[in-house]
């Protein structure tokens, strides 16, 4: 059996590791696991938000079974919804045309 990559956390990341300890009440052991869970989505998302709304929208994720691949497959969605969006002065276009 190969044994998992040990992920380094970021500052960042270890502050989301503390909101969730502190606001949700994770142990450290499993607040780290579960950011080392959905890193890739805390990742994707970037550092925008503050570390606790973060702990939050992970804590969330967890107890309505969302799965990392799953808020995923929804970041990727949205990113070919905006790819394909052609902006406003299209739709007004299209608008205008037809009246």
């Amino acid at each position: 059996m190969k044994a998992k990559a040990q992920v380094r956390l970021s500052l960042y990341e270890r502050g989301i590791v503390e909101a969730l300890t502190a606001e949700y009440g994770y142990s450290q052991p499993d607040a780290r696991t579960l950011v080392v869970d959905y890193i890739e989505v805390v990742r994707k998302l970037g550092g925008y938000d503050n570390c606790g709304q973060y702990a939050q929208l992970l804590d969330h994720a967890r107890r309505m079974h969302h799965s990392p691949a799953q808020w995923l497959e929804h970041i990727q969605a949205i990113e070919k919804g905006e790819l394909r969006d052609r902006g406003i002065d299209s739709e007004e276009s299209q608008y205008l045309q037809t009246k």
